[in-house]
């Protein structure tokens, strides 16, 4: 039962919410959701000027995703042990050998395979490790186990940091709208000298804290969705 929740668990991790498929050609967009390149690019076909995220809706001002080769190595992994455990259920449901209508009881390490006690000693199977299968299933899923909750750690921590940084991305962006359209100088076109109430008459100070602002946000786009 711990198998099929974690393959479970990991078949979700590994499907296009669009599709419902497992992932072809995977990619993930900066709110941290990830879908077939496909599906995505359907999705977003007709639109210019935002681009909600299918899942959360979340608005993105231009059209940006990441390939994602190691959710697409997971993905395989994933469509792999799923075919496994379906031949596996398959034979358990038979629970005989159809070679020597014995039980299965034995489980071969190198080649992933369930045995009955003659297949054990075929020439197929010489001077592999042959064990129960108990303690193959056991070992396996712990296996399975280690690989899956480091990943979703990692997911839900990225997923953090993207969320904050587009929040964070969208203030400057804010701001540097208002000071570029919004702000005016009081004391604009008088013969006021530079000192140390005004060092800036001109108004450039305003063209420094612009440039300043936007530089502050491509450096978060740059970081976080190249």
């Amino acid at each position: 039962m711990e198998f099929v929740t974690a393959l479970a668990d990991l078949q979700g991790e590994c499907s296009c919410p669009i599709c419902l498929d497992y992932l072809k050609d995977p990619v993930t967009i900066n709110c941290g959701h990830n879908f077939c390149f496909d599906c995505l690019d359907l999705s977003w076909k007709d639109l210019n000027d935002a681009f909600p995220c299918p899942v959360c809706r979340f608005l993105f001002p231009e059209r940006k995703f990441r390939r994602n080769p190691q959710l697409c190595n997971l993905t395989e992994i994933a469509k792999l042990l799923q075919i496994r455990r379906s031949k596996r259920k398959r034979q358990e449901e038979n629970a005989l050998c159809e070679k020597h209508n014995q039980f299965l009881t034995l489980f071969c390490v190198k080649d992933l395979q369930i045995l009955c006690t003659q297949c054990s000693f075929s020439a197929e199977h010489q001077r592999h490790y042959i064990c129960p299968i108990k303690k193959a299933a056991t070992y396996h899923r712990k296996i399975l186990e280690s690989s899956i909750e480091p990943l979703k750690t990692n997911v839900e921590r990225v997923e953090k940091v993207i969320i904050l940084q587009n929040r964070k991305s969208l203030e400057l962006r804010k701001k540097a709208t208002f000071l570029q359209s919004h702000v005016h100088l009081p004391y604009q076109g008088s013969s006021i000298s530079p000192g140390p109430l005004f060092p800036f008459p001109d108004g450039s100070f305003i063209t420094i804290l612009i440039s300043s602002t936007f530089s502050s946000l491509q450096f978060i786009k740059e970081f976080f969705c190249c």
